[in-house]
Parts: C-alpha cells; structure tokens; sequence
C-alpha cells in the first residue's frame, strides 16, 4: 500500500475523531465565558426535553454545515453543552446570523457564544502550521497536533518542546492566535 494512501486514510480518521471530540468537548472548552468573548446566553433556545445526546450531535451536525455554508466568516465552532442538552454555537457577533440561526433550527436548545477568531482563518492558520511541520522539526521542535478551537480563541499546537515553541512560533507566525500545549505523539494505525 502506498505510504501517503496510509498516511491519508490516518489523519482522516483522525479527523474523524477530533470532529467527535469537538462535539462533545469538555466542560473547560464550554463554560460560559470561556471565549473571553460578550456575556454567555445562559438559556438555550428550543425545546431540550426532545434531545437526547445522539439527537444533540445530528443537529450539530447539521448546524455547523449550515453555517460553514452559509455564514462562513462568523462561524467559529460547535460543542454539545456537558451541563445540559444543548448545542453551543460559537460565532463572531451577528444579528443576522443569530436571528437566522435561531429561525432554521427553532426547536434545537442553542447556545449562542462569542469569538475572536472564524474558524476559517483559524483552519487557515492551522493548514499553514502543519505545513510548517519539517521547517520545525529541523528547528528541534516536533509538531505533534494542530487543532482551531471550537469557540475560536486560537490555535492549538501540540509538542513536547512547550517552551522552545512558544518561544519559536511567534517569530513566524506574528501576532496569530496559538496556544502551545504539551502533547506527545500520537501513534496512528491505518486502518486494514
């Protein structure tokens, strides 16, 4: 099997499972105010009696692919609520978007959360940073996840050289929104 088939085939289903992890994130990704953004809306839209978890993560299914769609320079993220049955949306401020969203999915219990940053030019970023990957390697610093957070705060870049990235990084990426963690490679095995 070509190399690059497999390789192909792991971050697919890698990304498979990021989507899933973003979708149930945990509760540090969706506590109100977390995005530093405007004041949380503390009580979701819709009827949340008629959602149970797998209703919760086809609607935002279909709401984020709505909104990439649709209002693609506002839409940041979305997370299912770990408090309670609800879809939080994380959007940079719109009225239109809001009163559209709230419109289409009218009996989904929605969350709506400001941010910084559209996940398009958070992706952007990231789709850069990865491409960077053997830039950083012969700098001594391996690159072992890139992710755009959910409620677009920033970038996250995993590595065991926390330090010496978080130095590194700026110095070519500027003023961009990254947040360095400590992350350890993860072994992918392609699948049969």
């Amino acid at each position: 099997m070509d190399p690059n088939h497999r390789t192909n085939r792991a971050v697919a289903g890698l990304a498979a499972a990021l989507l899933s992890c973003l979708l149930t994130a945990t509760a540090a990704c969706a506590a109100p105010g977390a995005t530093g953004g405007g004041s949380p809306d503390p009580t979701p839209s819709g009827d949340s009696r008629r959602y149970g978890h797998a209703e919760l993560e086809a609607a935002a299914a279909r709401i984020s692919a709505y909104l990439q769609r649709e209002h693609p320079d506002h839409y940041a993220g979305i997370v299912l609520d770990p408090a309670g049955p609800a879809v939080i949306v994380y959007r940079r401020a719109s009225a239109e978007l809001d009163t559209a969203l709230r419109r289409r999915f009218a009996d989904v219990p929605l969350k709506l959360r400001d941010a910084p940053h559209a996940a398009r030019e958070l992706d952007a970023l990231a789709e850069r940073i990865r491409g960077d990957a053997e830039h950083w390697r012969r700098r001594g610093i391996t690159i072992t996840s890139v992710a755009a957070r959910p409620d677009g705060t920033a970038v996250e870049v995993g590595t065991r050289e926390v330090a010496k990235a978080t130095a590194e990084l700026p110095k070519r990426y500027g003023e961009a929104p990254l947040r360095v963690i400590g992350a350890n490679p993860t072994l992918l095995t392609p699948s049969p």
